[in-house]
């Protein structure tokens, strides 16, 4: 009556452990054999990037045990690219690696001479073109910040950005140049130099509303900084 409850708890005991060591083992064969290896990588939501460029800077080579791959470095890597925002790196067993990017979106162009600057939503420089070496045209059309001190740590830059990007398409086509001199003083210049004084960019689908009713008016300045006391002239 004794010794069974204890050739239970015996058996019990071997069959975890050879369930520990069958786990082990196949933790051991993912990681150190090319069963689960990397045999090939999906880059997902590029658009302008090419994959060829984020597969040589992701740098895995190809039978790269999966689990051997730090996926946060490989991340890293990749968000290193100027025209990448951000990167995520993940396993997609049983060999595939797949990488996913978010591109960073023109908004703006800051003008210095001959050079001109493209930059993000975070007021992130991250496209630089030289005049005498061509520009592509659809970097043209984009709106021209002018700001004292351009850049992503600049408060007045990032609210300038904000209230571009907020822009409905129908206005934001329209804007030729956003000047700012601190973030509650913010300006459009529109096509046939029309002027609108747009103030922070806070209520900015007020103002946008408020705006596109006043266009219908023949004026030359719209100041929607209060858009429920709108004015133009």
């Amino acid at each position: 009556m004794i010794r069974w409850p204890t050739r239970r708890r015996s058996r019990l005991i071997l069959g975890t452990l050879m369930v520990v060591a069958a786990g082990v083992g196949l933790v051991l064969i993912a990681y150190l054999t090319p069963l689960m290896a990397v045999r090939g990588t999906d880059i997902r939501d590029n658009g302008s990037i090419p994959a060829d460029e984020i597969l040589r800077v992701a740098a895995v080579p190809q039978g790269t045990p999966l689990l051997q791959v730090d996926t946060r470095a490989v991340a890293q890597r990749v968000a290193g690219i100027p025209s990448v925002e951000s990167a995520r790196v993940q396993r997609s067993y049983p060999s595939t690696l797949t990488i996913t990017v978010v591109e960073r979106v023109p908004v703006v162009i800051v003008t210095s001479g001959d050079e001109v600057h493209v930059l993000d939503r975070s007021g992130v420089s991250f496209l630089h073109y030289v005049r005498a070496q061509g520009v592509p045209p659809e970097v043209l059309k984009l709106p021209v910040l002018e700001t004292p001190n351009p850049g992503p740590a600049d408060p007045t830059t990032r609210e300038a950005i904000t209230a571009v990007a907020g822009l409905p398409e129908s206005l934001a086509r329209q804007v030729k140049r956003v000047s700012a001199s601190s973030p509650v003083d913010i300006e459009f210049i529109l096509t046939e130099n029309r002027r609108v004084i747009w103030g922070d960019s806070d209520r900015g689908a007020e103002k946008a509303r408020t705006l596109t009713y006043l266009l219908g008016r023949d004026a030359k300045m719209y100041n929607v900084s209060s858009p429920e006391f709108p004015a133009y002239k």
